[in-house]
């Protein structure tokens, strides 16, 4: 008869105080720089024990990444409009840049295989179907609405980030991005 896995221990829960040292250190130093030993460490396990909740680094990568996808949709669900969207997707992506770029890292045929990170990526995703779609559109239509939106968003980001983009400050960053999507 299989033993049911436990989800704590004498530590505690251990899958969740990994998720938070590890969602710490990631929002500190990025997650390139992030090893299983060092989060292990920190929550006073051997390495070999977070092996009993996630199945490697990148398992862990994706617990991560699904805490960051569901505290973005917190943040855009109170959204009303487009432009509140735009300017809560903004803030937050630009407020924890390694938290975005990690999330942003995950690849889409991981997060079929990983349902509570493709659970929090659709909470997004549906807001922003919600703001950008339209009740007389297609489907389709409707998909490439939020992918323009998306597209144009994390586009930004990237540029801004790289230091390719001159803009004078967040705000104005913010502003133009809303503008180009309102249009």
């Amino acid at each position: 008869m299989a033993q049911e896995k436990r989800s704590t221990y004498r530590h505690g829960n251990v899958r969740e105080e990994a998720i938070r040292v590890a969602l710490e250190l990631v929002e500190a130093k990025g997650h390139p720089n992030i090893s299983i030993r060092a989060i292990a460490g920190q929550i006073g396990v051997a390495h070999r024990a977070l092996y009993n909740h996630f199945s490697d680094k990148d398992g862990l990568l994706d617990a991560v990444a699904t805490e960051g996808f569901d505290q973005m949709a917190s943040v855009v669900e109170s959204c009303t409009d487009k432009a509140s969207f735009i300017s809560a997707y903004l803030d937050f992506s630009l407020s924890r840049p390694f938290l975005y770029a990690l999330m942003m890292s995950r690849p889409h045929a991981t997060m079929s295989e990983t349902p509570a990170l493709q659970t929090a990526v659709h909470r997004v995703i549906t807001v922003a179907m919600k703001l950008f779609g339209s009740d007389t559109a297609t489907p389709e239509e409707n998909r490439r609405a939020v992918m323009k939106a998306t597209i144009l968003l994390h586009g930004g980001l990237v540029l801004r980030g790289n230091g390719i983009l001159d803009v004078s400050d967040d705000a104005h960053f913010i502003r133009e991005l809303s503008d180009m999507l309102e249009a």
